[in-house]
């Protein structure tokens, strides 16, 4: 598998023009600069995942303004609704993604790209509810496409992250899920990363040997909390992108600021001509110290 480099963002919670969600906040505006934040990105990501609550209020005329952002990206993008969307509305408004059921039956989709990682879409949603809920017909889905994955590096892709956040209020909402779901991905040591969004924060952990990487919202994110008695607040900090940079079988995964503008310096005598060899010489056991003090210049 070559290295690839897939782009995680999530809740963009979009609403049609001129409305703010929640009356403060232009998701739109939001979703647009990260969108261009991409494009700009160099190396470029290979794929772009949306990991759902792709609008705030499942109407036709959000949908058409979410396609239309959508549409300024050159970098495919994967999509699974979360607990905001409609499923029957957002396969109709967004029918290019061709994964998603038509029926508005659960988004549980393969993508087998030549050569990235196996992508799968688990769709534990609740239409009209807050949490996920997994069935046992979800359970026996889930365990039928990994055993037919021939053990190569996958990612679970889902809404809701399958772990206790330390949000206390969105935990206070979601039951445990079926031990049985842990049960299935524990069997499967292929599965490397479980991408979700829904919390709006960045959080990461760990399930079933796998681990959980949450991104934030494009749009805002909440404040964080451990009382569950105190009410959600919402913050406009600026969005983060998450990256998740797929090497064989390995996957690495960073943050990304919004803004690519903050001033950066090279280190005293560190530049592209003498760093290949200060860096060979670290590598062979030499402190940075003696690297600095005595650096190989470069040939003439």
């Amino acid at each position: 598998m070559r290295s690839t480099l897939i782009a995680h963002i999530s809740d963009p919670h979009i609403v049609e023009e001129p409305k703010l969600c929640y009356g403060i906040v232009d998701t739109r505006a939001s979703l647009a600069r990260v969108l261009a934040r991409l494009e700009a990105m160099n190396p470029k990501p290979d794929l772009i995942a949306l990991t759902g609550d792709l609008v705030d209020e499942p109407t036709t005329a959000a949908y058409a303004t979410l396609r239309a952002i959508l549409a300024r990206a050159s970098t495919p993008i994967v999509v699974i609704p979360g607990n905001h969307d409609d499923r029957a509305l957002l396969a109709q408004m967004l029918a290019e993604h061709v994964y998603l059921p038509r029926s508005g039956a659960k988004a549980h989709f393969v993508l087998e790209e030549a050569d990235g990682p196996r992508i799968i879409g688990f769709d534990a949603v609740v239409a009209g509810c807050e949490h996920a809920f997994v069935s046992d017909e979800d359970i026996a889905w889930l365990a039928r496409v990994l055993d037919a994955g021939n053990a190569r590096p996958t990612m679970l892709m889902m809404h809701h992250p399958p772990i206790r956040t330390g949000l206390a209020f969105m935990d206070a909402l979601q039951p445990d899920l079926d031990s049985r779901f842990a049960e299935v991905l524990a069997r499967h040591r292929e599965l490397r990363l479980i991408i979700c969004g829904h919390v709006h924060r960045a959080i990461d952990g760990v399930l079933a040997g796998a681990r959980v990487a949450v991104a934030g919202s494009t749009a805002f994110q909440y404040q964080y909390a451990i009382d569950p008695d105190a009410p959600p607040r919402f913050a406009l900090e600026a969005p983060t992108i998450r990256l998740h940079q797929w090497s064989d079988d390995a996957v690495t995964s960073f943050t990304a600021p919004l803004a690519d503008d903050a001033p950066s310096f090279a280190f005293p005598g560190v530049d592209e001509a003498t760093w290949p060899a200060m860096a060979r010489r670290m590598r062979d056991g030499a402190s940075r110290r003696d690297v600095v003090a005595a650096p190989i210049l470069p040939e003439a």
